[in-house]
């Protein structure tokens, strides 16, 4: 009885492992002529034929599975080589898969049951070649860093002078204050001796609330902008806000009515980041912004809308 059961056992699992290879297969092959209509690479296709064959053989248990899937990992790792290099992100996405299921193909569960016939050393050796070989060129990538850049940053500062106007001190018109990013305030009254002891001075309650058509997750995460005189914010359905910086009182509010064919529900998150403040006027009388030169589109627009968020 207990010999009937381990037979049974025997037969089971490689049956489980040529219709994982034989499913597998089929869909790659469906992808890979697609790919291959639209002028793509090729190997989608045959990977998926080697695949889906050596899950029939698995089936049938023919020991010729073995050597069909050695040479189908065998030609994967190469391709892999040759379309990413060792680049170990890109690898795993190519290789892992298929080196798992050829080292589950060399344990003895799944082996044996195809080697009733007679021992296959051409297969077995095969797959296990090509198993290592893929071990190794996953190895391999952990140490190079494709990524890297070597070089050197000149110091030559004639093609970072800013050609944006000056700013007043107490404005902060981009997300890092300036175009170069540096989210530095040149004001003085605040330093490291008296930064403990400040106070809230002013809050606001949007009342931008949620609907029954937003996602879960609203949030607030907009570095304000202050600039002309108001401090300009947004909220998470994209409403701008101008306040006053000194009381926080609402000066005025634009609402863009955003709308979605689909609604929000199916969103992450909702939220707004920030708004973007331009003035073109400015930039044209600034001394730096030599070609600034605004074209006669561009001069209606500054009259008629000098500011712009």
């Amino acid at each position: 009885m207990s010999t009937e059961s381990a037979s049974s056992r025997g037969r089971l699992l490689p049956s489980l492992l040529g219709i994982l290879l034989l499913l597998m297969g089929l869909a790659m092959l469906a992808g890979g002529v697609k790919l291959s209509m639209l002028g793509g690479s090729l190997y989608y296709l045959l990977a998926g034929i080697g695949i889906a064959l050596s899950g029939i053989l698995m089936l049938m248990r023919r020991r010729a599975a073995l050597g069909l899937y050695a040479i189908v990992l065998f030609a994967s790792t190469v391709w892999a080589l040759w379309e990413v290099g060792l680049d170990w992100w890109q690898l795993v996405p190519r290789l892992a898969l298929w080196f798992v299921l050829g080292f589950v193909m060399l344990l003895p569960w799944f082996r044996r049951p195809l080697l009733l016939n007679g021992p296959a050393p051409l297969g077995t050796g095969g797959l296990t070649v090509a198993v290592v070989l893929a071990g190794v060129t996953a190895l391999a990538s952990l140490f190079t860093h494709p990524g890297e850049t070597f070089g050197e940053l000149g110091r030559d500062t004639a093609d970072t002078t800013s050609t944006a106007p000056a700013m007043p001190d107490g404005d902060w018109q981009a997300y890092g204050r300036t175009e170069f990013g540096d989210r530095y305030s040149p004001l003085k009254q605040i330093t490291p001796a008296n930064v403990g002891k400040l106070q809230e001075a002013w809050r606001i309650q949007t009342g931008d609330l949620p609907t029954a058509d937003d996602p879960v997750e609203l949030t607030n995460e907009n570095t304000p902008l202050k600039a002309n005189g108001m401090i300009y914010a947004c909220t998470a359905h994209s409403k701008v806000l101008a306040l006053d910086p000194d009381t926080g009182k609402e000066l005025w509010r634009f609402d863009p009515q955003i709308k979605s064919p689909v609604g929000f529900k199916g969103f992450a998150h909702m939220t707004c980041r920030g708004v973007s403040y331009y003035d073109e006027a400015a930039y044209a009388k600034s001394e730096n912004a030599a070609s600034a030169v605004i074209s006669e589109a561009g001069k209606a627009v500054a009259q008629a809308c000098p500011r712009r968020l």
